[in-house]
């Protein structure tokens, strides 16, 4: 059989190719330090590859949430541990204002540290956290507890009806309810230091003129002057007419002005199928759940009971700071419980984590002893093919001639 110069050189041209396409393929997994360039490289290994990065993705992510939920948590536990300390001071504040031995004066003079920690108190539980109110349940964009006010500085004030109304027609010693000057919802949970009221340059005083329910938000008049009706759109509600200032704790409210609950579940996801709660809910938080004591009444009773020094009322309330200190223990010790599970899940969730990676690399990465060895044997093979090519090739035309 003739072999042909043109056949020899073609076979030449195939096996130099195929030994620099070898010699190229492990020069790249020695640059990259992978093994899986291209699917051809091992398409069983590829499509296991394809799945446990599928399945770090997930990991990551889930890691992603474990870690966010345990920063609420954190926050929240903070936020709670902050009122746990303040419901201590209220309630040596409320056993020091029992003593027989304090005046009045005395307890009234207490009032304003009680309020000024109260306010903190309502602060905290409108903690947040990235922008959501970790007591605001599902509503987390929305503040749990606002603290609103009944403002009368300006005539604009009364144009906006921001200052607060009552209808005291039914007349003396009679309860009128407290309105939204805006919306005539009722107001509740006054703050008592803050309360003050005047009809033009007559200011009017607590327990002479009138008096104030400041939990269910109610004003008796006990002079004839103040029983009247004082709603928007009277002569009495205009600027230089009354004048009834104050804050109250409200409630949150979406934007067209609807009251939100505080409570809902708020999840995460921590791993495949499993979702867990990371909020405590403001409700959960403020309320006694064995008898109902709520924490904004249970304040602003102490307060008023200081101003008025009732020790009866002032004893009573050792009890409900009690009882609202139960609700921020139990709180407390439920998202305790949730922290725990969720460093238990993160460190299975790092483990999982480090063991896909390594089976990732096994796959992937190169063996470098191997592919160096790999690479000078090849090297090797190749430059002998290349000098025995220009050996063999060496033929011009005049060897034919």
């Amino acid at each position: 059989m003739r072999i042909t110069m043109y056949e020899l050189t073609q076979q030449m041209e195939t096996q130099l190719d195929s030994s620099y396409s070898d010699l190229s393929n492990v020069q790249e997994q020695l640059s990259t330090g992978k093994r899986l360039l291209k699917p051809s490289d091992g398409p069983v290994d590829t499509a296991n590859d394809i799945k446990l990065k599928g399945q770090l993705a997930e990991e990551t992510q889930y890691h992603t949430n474990i870690q966010d939920g345990l920063n609420f948590m954190n926050v929240t536990d903070t936020a709670m541990q902050s009122m746990e300390t303040i419901v201590q001071r209220l309630r040596e504040l409320a056993v020091q204002g029992s003593s027989d031995t304090l005046s009045s004066s005395d307890r009234a003079n207490m009032q304003p540290e009680v309020d000024q920690l109260f306010r903190q108190l309502i602060t905290l539980t409108n903690t947040d956290y990235n922008g959501d109110y970790v007591f605001g349940g599902t509503q987390s964009k929305i503040e749990p507890f606002p603290v609103q006010s009944s403002t009368a500085s300006t005539a604009a004030d009364y144009a906006g009806l921001k200052m607060a109304y009552y209808d005291g027609s039914g007349g003396v010693g009679v309860a009128a309810q407290i309105r939204n000057g805006f919306d005539n919802t009722p107001i509740t949970n006054i703050l008592p230091g803050s309360f003050k009221l005047s009809i033009g340059n007559t200011n009017y005083v607590e327990g002479a003129d009138f008096t104030v329910d400041y939990v269910n938000g109610t004003i008796t008049p006990l002079n004839a002057a103040l029983a009247a009706n004082m709603s928007p759109g009277t002569p009495n509600y205009a600027a230089g007419a009354l004048k009834m200032t104050f804050d109250y704790v409200s409630r949150g409210k979406d934007v067209f002005g609807n009251t939100v609950g505080n409570t809902g579940s708020v999840m995460r996801e921590i791993a495949n199928g499993v979702t867990a709660q990371i909020n405590i809910g403001g409700d959960e938080l403020t309320v006694n759940s064995q008898d109902g004591v709520d924490m904004m009444g249970a304040m602003i009773r102490f307060e008023q009971n200081l101003m008025n020094n009732n020790t009866q009322g002032i004893n009573a309330a050792i009890g409900e700071i009690d009882d609202t200190n139960q609700s921020v223990l139990s709180a407390q010790t439920q998202n305790g419980a949730r922290i725990n599970r969720f460093q238990t899940t993160l460190t299975q969730n790092e483990n999982q984590n480090t063991q896909t990676t390594g089976l990732i690399s096994d796959l992937e990465d190169v063996d470098m002893a191997d592919a160096a060895t790999k690479f000078s044997t090849m090297n090797t093979v190749y430059q002998a093919a290349l000098k025995s090519a220009a050996m063999t090739m060496q033929h011009t035309l005049a060897d034919y001639l």
